[in-house]
């Protein structure tokens, strides 16, 4: 889906100076669509013999691509754009997005960056190896030398507040350390008593959400479902890989993956539509900013919103999983051809205390988040050393949620983010739930109700208003100002919490 209205500014012609800027931004597109292509391998082909290859071949790219970046004639294109009034508003943008860029990059040493580039594609690799084998012992070393590499990066690119503001401000720009930990204070305060209620409410686990459920068959739904809700599989695909994620290759080529096992076959769904929600936002960036700096989505909290809106408000919603529940029946009759709707319905809201963020129900997800975010910012205060992580995210877990992991591998180990050096991110996960509560009710607002679209499997008008809301924006404006504005003033964790409330009263027909 392409954006609508006029969201560039007047046309004018290309001035010399631009035009020189242009084609180096061009060339390290290019050149980030080879390292994307060569992490999107990584994750679902590359042998395993291949990953120390693969993790030099990455970190010589970065290194070019740092070099080109960090070119002092970049910044002196920069220095001459940012004097010229007259330049329509989308090369203001573009030359805004650079220099945020060109900043970061220039403080950082390239030998720095080279080896922060080597060591994530290391470091992953054995991530791969050392959770099926519940090591983690295998993952420790590869951790120490990365936090202390970020912490070297951080420091390289200044901060005010503390380290970790450098970290987030990659993810999410402005963000602060002090903000992120308001948000979560104030959204466990909420929350916990809540999930409380809802957890004791639940009763026992159907059955059925734990039958053998062929893989193949989960794959075909998914691959049926993402086209169903919007995505172009002529500019993109799906496919599998340990960890589900979304990355964009380049212009017209948009790649997913999702994870299937043979006893969770909702869980497969809602990782198929959640990523599908950020694909649908790679997508939906207007062909003509495509590929340039501000051509980009402007920050990993308003991505996630997309996520966690197909995924929960939609995908979890009473008339989608009305629409859902025929198709899953003929494909699995043996174990969904007798269940009730109602019972469907609440069976895929089934809220429980679970170790595995990724199949997390809505309910405790951003408790596992607010978990990972207070670990991070204890290693990064110099609070908490990695080798004692394991005892420390046990601590957490039991605190957060009453329950431990008996194993590493669904403890400190599930999740790929750490071992490729993606600190500073966990907390774009909550902030987009929160985005993502408070632009579906507006939607559903401005529209007076999408009950009857979803019921038909029909997305077409929430993508519409999405469009017109977040995707033609792209970077054109800082991300704060796009969430504000669809909002009406800051993120709170009100409407999620109502969101949640409300819900769940009507499923357990209670009021909690």
């Amino acid at each position: 889906m392409n954006g609508t209205g006029d969201v560039c500014g007047s046309v004018e012609p290309m001035s010399d100076t631009w035009g020189r800027l242009k084609a180096r931004l061009e060339e390290l597109r290019d050149l980030g669509s080879a390292q994307k292509l060569f992490e999107w391998d990584q994750a679902v082909l590359l042998p395993e013999k291949g990953g120390r290859g693969r993790a030099k071949a990455a970190a010589t790219l970065e290194g070019i691509s740092h070099d080109r970046l960090t070119d002092p004639e970049i910044g002196a294109l920069l220095d001459e754009l940012e004097a010229d009034d007259s330049l329509p508003d989308d090369q203001k943008a573009h030359v805004r997005v650079t220099r945020r860029e060109y900043d970061r990059a220039t403080k950082v040493p390239a030998d720095l960056v080279r080896e922060i580039a080597e060591l994530q594609g290391i470091s992953y690799q054995t991530w791969t190896e050392a959770r099926p084998k519940n090591d983690f012992k295998m993952m420790q070393p590869f951790l120490e030398r990365l936090v202390e590499l970020k912490k070297r990066e951080a420091d390289a690119i200044g901060w005010e507040g503390e380290r970790y503001d450098a970290l987030i401000d990659v993810f999410e720009p402005d963000m602060t350390t002090a903000e992120v930990e308001k948000m979560f204070a104030d959204l466990v305060t909420g929350l916990t008593p809540l999930a409380n209620s809802i957890l004791d409410a639940a009763g026992d686990k159907p059955e059925w959400l734990n039958a053998p459920y062929p893989e193949d068959k989960q794959m075909a739904f998914s691959h049926w479902l993402c086209e169903q809700i919007g995505f172009d599989t002529k500019g993109g695909r799906l496919d599998q890989s340990p960890h589900p994620f979304t990355i964009q290759i380049g212009v017209g080529d948009v790649r997913q993956t999702t994870r299937t096992e043979p006893n969770t076959v909702m869980d497969s769904i809602f990782s198929t539509l959640h990523e599908t929600g950020h694909a649908l936002y790679e997508q939906g960036i207007p062909e003509e900013l495509n590929g340039l700096p501000a051509g980009s989505v402007a920050s990993l909290g308003l991505h996630e919103s997309q996520s966690r809106m197909w995924e929960n408000q939609v995908g979890r919603s009473r008339p989608f999983t009305e629409f859902m529940l025929p198709h899953l029946k003929e494909l699995f009759p043996e174990n969904l051809g007798s269940i009730p709707f109602e019972e469907f319905h609440r069976g895929a809201n089934y809220p429980q205390r679970s170790l595995i963020r990724v199949y997390a129900d809505e309910v405790t997800y951003n408790l596992h988040v607010a978990l990972r975010f207070e670990l991070e910012l204890a290693m990064f205060r110099g609070d908490l050393a990695v080798a004692d992580l394991p005892g420390a995210w046990n601590d957490q877990m039991d605190s957060f949620l009453g329950m431990k992991p008996s194993t590493d591998s669904d403890g400190v180990l599930q999740d790929m983010h750490w071992s490729i050096g993606a600190l500073g991110y966990f907390p774009t996960y909550t902030l987009g739930t929160l985005y993502s509560a408070a632009f579906f009710d507006k939607a559903n607002t401005e529209f007076g109700g999408l009950e009857e679209d979803l019921r038909k499997g029909d997305g077409s008008r929430l993508l519409i208003w999405l469009n017109d809301n977040v995707f033609r924006h792209a970077y054109l404006r800082e991300p704060k100002s796009i969430a504000e504005d669809i909002i009406g003033g800051p993120i709170t964790a009100g409407p999620f919490i109502e969101y949640l409330r409300t819900k769940y009263s009507a499923i357990y027909e209670t009021q909690f």
